[in-house]
């Protein structure tokens, strides 16, 4: 018995700092809210030597009638292939319509960023398109698709 006792605490001990490390990429993930039920990146950016990609967040709530938040960011690559996040923006055109977005594509050679996004009103009165025109961190336009 004592044999046993002694092997479980000597593989508790050795298991232990396995299970005490972090990983800092599955924190975060961790504490990402359930509401960002989208995420994706929707094109590449340059700009003063610094080059990066566009992120795009999908935030919903609402039970019957789910309405959407869109959040933009600017994530920068550094010398090392890291990257850091440097601006990050609401849309809140899209607070303010009180729709839901369906679903969403972009394009982007360069500047400005286009995102063609496709919405659905939850009260079934103004499905529309609209057109996000992205040209910096505070500039930005939401306007009705002309398709």
């Amino acid at each position: 018995m004592h044999v046993i006792r002694t092997a479980f605490v000597l593989l508790a001990l050795v298991a232990a700092p396995a299970f005490a490390q972090s990983d800092p990429i599955l924190d975060t993930l961790a504490a990402l809210p359930g509401s960002i039920e989208d995420v994706r990146i929707v094109g590449s950016w340059n700009q003063g030597g610094q080059s990066g990609v566009y992120r795009v967040l999908v935030s919903r709530s609402g039970g019957d009638l789910v309405t959407a938040r869109m959040f933009l960011q600017w994530i920068a690559y550094d010398d090392n292939g890291g990257t850091k996040v440097t601006n990050t923006v609401e849309i809140q055109e899209f607070a303010q319509l009180n729709v839901d977005i369906v679903d969403f594509s972009s394009s982007s050679d360069g500047s400005p960023l286009t995102i063609n996004i496709q919405t659905l009103d939850p009260n079934g009165n103004a499905d529309k398109n609209y057109v996000l025109t992205v040209t910096s961190p505070t500039q930005h336009t939401l306007a009705p698709s002309s398709n």
